[in-house]
Parts: C-alpha cells; sequence; structure tokens
C-alpha cells in the first residue's frame, strides 16, 4: 500500500495527540508501531478477522486451547526469566 499524504496527516496527528500523554516518552518507531496497530491496511484487517473468525469456529467446535498460563510458564522459561 502506498503512503499518502492523508496516511501522513493522520500520522503526525496521532503523534501530536501522543505528546499530550505518557506515550510522549515513546520513540518516533514506537509510536509508529502504535499507530499501525490502530490503522491497520485492508490486508491486515482481513487477516485479522479471519482468525477471529477461525478462533471462533474452533471454539464453537469444542476446541478450548491451552490456559495462558501454561504459555506465560513456556515462555518464561525459554526467555530464562524467574517465576515468582
Amino acid at each position: 500500500m502506498a503512503t499518502t499524504e492523508e496516511d501522513l496527516k493522520s500520522f503526525t496527528q496521532f503523534v501530536h495527540e501522543r505528546l499530550d500523554t505518557e506515550d510522549r516518552e515513546l520513540r518516533l518507531a514506537e509510536l509508529f508501531d502504535l499507530w499501525m496497530i490502530e490503522h491497520p491496511d485492508d490486508a491486515a484487517y482481513a487477516e485479522n478477522v479471519a482468525a477471529i473468525n477461525a478462533s471462533i469456529a474452533d471454539f464453537n467446535n469444542g476446541q478450548r486451547g491451552t490456559p495462558a498460563g501454561e504459555h506465560s510458564g513456556q515462555l518464561r522459561r525459554e526467555l530464562g526469566i524467574r517465576e515468582e
């Protein structure tokens, strides 16, 4: 997707709004990442909707997944973070 003048205006407004909050401590790249999350392009939006729909279908078919605690424990072990 090509960058448009409207995209630049939107990002500039987003940054100005964040400068009046605790986000003022963020670097420009971090602000850009936040803006991208809040303004996904059409392809990213469609991919997110498809993933959500697949998760709902899995849930409706009885697949309940793994408890979050198991995932966070595994991540802590992989990163060498002590469990408290």
